[in-house]
């Protein structure tokens, strides 16, 4: 790695909880970068406004910070941009939690969310494509094994009010509660039901 590779790096890590390289068949480079979401910082804030989606959350936390990223990027001389809104890629594009996997950052939950030796399964992602080479060594690809922080922990499959989650799974995303789609509306905001991470006992240590 580089200088200025390394100078890049530096700067990510200094802003966010945790990043990761992916290399995309489709996108390119990719940087994932994590925040942990708290009360204090409620990345989970979503609202709807004229019939659209609102991120308020990634728009007040998140997104200062990856353009702050992608402008240093740039200044060293890479081209770098944010991927979809606000770092969150439109539905379809790029399944963030897998990338989150496959970069090393955490490993799947029960819940199927990413889990963190820290943080537990409160990070969220956002991703920002750039032309700087990390030159990551080949990644071996490795089949999952269960997560050994879930071992003989069920909570999260007994909270699901709608039952959609199996163990590393969930059967029908359609009906999760989480889903921007159909989540509970209180005057606009949106409340993600969540139950399944709240009860996580992961990274609360």
């Amino acid at each position: 790695m580089n200088d200025t590779i390394q100078e890049i790096s530096d700067f990510i890590g200094s802003l966010f909880d945790v990043f990761g390289i992916a290399e995309h068949p489709d996108h390119g480079t990719l940087i994932i970068v994590g925040l942990e979401s708290t009360p204090e910082r409620n990345l989970d804030d979503f609202g709807r406004t004229d019939d659209e989606i609102k991120l308020f959350g990634f728009e007040k936390y998140m997104s200062p910070l990856l353009e702050s990223v992608v402008s240093f990027i740039r200044e060293k001389g890479y081209t770098s941009e944010l991927f979809g809104r606000h770092g969150y890629p439109h539905r379809g594009q790029l399944n963030l939690k897998e990338l989150a996997i496959q970069t090393g950052i955490g490993k799947r939950g029960k819940h199927s969310v990413v889990l963190h030796d820290k943080y537990g399964a409160r990070l969220r992602f956002a991703a920002i494509k750039t032309g700087a080479s990390f030159h990551l060594p080949a990644r071996p690809i490795l089949s999952e094994t269960p997560n050994p922080t879930c071992h003989n922990c069920s909570l999260c499959l007994e909270a699901c009010p709608v039952n959609v989650i199996e163990p590393y799974r969930v059967t029908d995303v359609s009906l999760c509660l989480s889903q921007v789609m159909i989540m509970e509306e209180q005057q606009g905001q949106l409340i993600p039901c969540d139950k399944c991470l709240k009860v996580c006992p992961a990274g609360t240590n």
